[in-house]
């Protein structure tokens, strides 16, 4: 099968599979990149089957869909489903009203909004609506606070850089309480590929993106789920993550992935739940694989930087562990990732001792990166 990869960045590490061709693009969203994808279309040939990965280059597509109509095989919901998936404060107030379970909070639009945030249990977490902000580096991706002046501060300050700001409680209780559901929503809404999985290690710990997962069975998760998307007649790929509350021990949803993959499907993969290639053989009409037993041993890893900071505590004893970028049948993408990774550590380290602020290396010093761009 072959399989084109798209980004903007050429030391990007999935650019470097042996089992991809790479393709650099001057963007991934507006005009000009939906001309790009009709452009690439007509090169390969062929209609492709199209799996987005990249939150801004989603969007892009979901409005601008019927342009790539009949040149991609792709199935997405219905666009404004997409947005109320997408934006905080919307999801937020959906959930409200249909009793999807969520964290209690409120939506900030105005100046006369913040006062609410004082009806709100501590310690809480505040996040700009539209994820936008964040990725066009106009806002940070979350602030947490744990007294009423600072969460006030920081709502003022959020909705000057994001106009729109969710403010909840946050759920306490370690990371190994969050869990997520992956799936694949095909023509007539079934679910033909399903994983669910468990946060083993977060970084930086309690807000931040896995670094270790593995394999999980939860049926109450996965009722939860389906009714989830039904409601909302989702198709395509997503994920739901959830958190347990040790309050009340329900499970409640921190934020839902719409549209597109993520490093999280590379986990469902390792343990036998191939979603992409289940979307892929569907959107073709080929024979479905037949489904085999999930392999609750493999743990996957962000990187080896994760081990290196955590250790082995988060991994159970027995576990295969696998690293997101090292294969030995496909290194270039290790390669690539690491060296390059520790260089750019090494150089902002740097530049805080030149300026007389020296401190131990942490994540904040290394870039982050994603898996591939589409």
């Amino acid at each position: 099968m072959p399989v084109w990869v798209v980004d903007r960045k050429r030391w990007n590490p999935a650019l470097w599979s042996r089992y991809a061709h790479p393709v650099l693009a001057d963007t991934l969203r507006g005009p000009s990149f939906m001309g790009f994808l009709r452009d690439l279309q007509s090169r390969i040939g062929e209609q492709p089957f199209l799996v987005i990965t990249d939150e801004l280059a989603l969007l892009t597509i979901s409005e601008h869909r019927t342009e790539l109509e009949g040149l991609y095989h792709f199935r997405l919901p219905a666009h404004d489903t997409v947005l109320m998936l997408h934006d905080k404060a919307r999801f937020h107030e959906s959930a409200w009203e249909h009793g999807w379970p969520v964290p209690n909070g409120v939506v900030v639009r105005n100046l006369a909004d913040i006062r609410k945030i004082t009806s709100l249990r501590l310690p809480m977490i505040l996040k700009p609506a539209d994820k936008r902000h964040f990725h066009e580096g106009h806002a940070p991706r979350l602030i947490t606070a744990d007294n009423y002046a600072d969460a006030l501060s920081a709502a003022g300050k959020l909705l000057a850089q994001a106009g729109e700001v969710l403010v909840q409680e946050t759920i306490e209780g370690p990371d190994d309480n969050i869990y997520f559901c992956l799936f694949y929503r095909g023509r007539n809404g079934e679910t033909l590929g399903a994983f669910t999985g468990q946060k083993l290690a977060s970084t930086p710990p309690g807000t931040g993106s896995t670094a270790f997962c593995t394999a999980a069975v939860n049926e109450e998760l996965g009722r939860t789920t389906k009714d989830f998307l039904d409601q909302v007649n989702y198709f395509g790929f997503g994920g739901v993550e959830y958190k347990r509350d040790p309050r009340s021990g329900r499970f409640l949803i921190i934020e839902p992935t719409v549209g597109r993959t993520d490093w999280q499907e590379e986990a469902a993969t390792l343990a036998g739940v191939n979603i992409p290639l289940t979307a892929y053989r569907h959107e073709l009409d080929l024979q479905p694989l037949p489904a085999g037993p999930v392999d609750g041993g493999v743990v996957w890893q962000d990187s080896w930087i994760e081990r290196i900071r955590f250790g082995a505590k988060p991994i159970p004893p027995l576990s295969v562990v696998v690293d997101g970028y090292w294969r030995r049948d496909d290194p270039l993408p290790a390669l690539v990732h690491y060296p390059h990774n520790v260089a750019h550590a090494v150089a902002s380290y740097l530049r805080r001792w030149l300026a007389g602020q020296p401190r131990r290396l942490d994540k904040a010093d290394y870039p982050t990166w994603s898996s591939s761009k589409l």
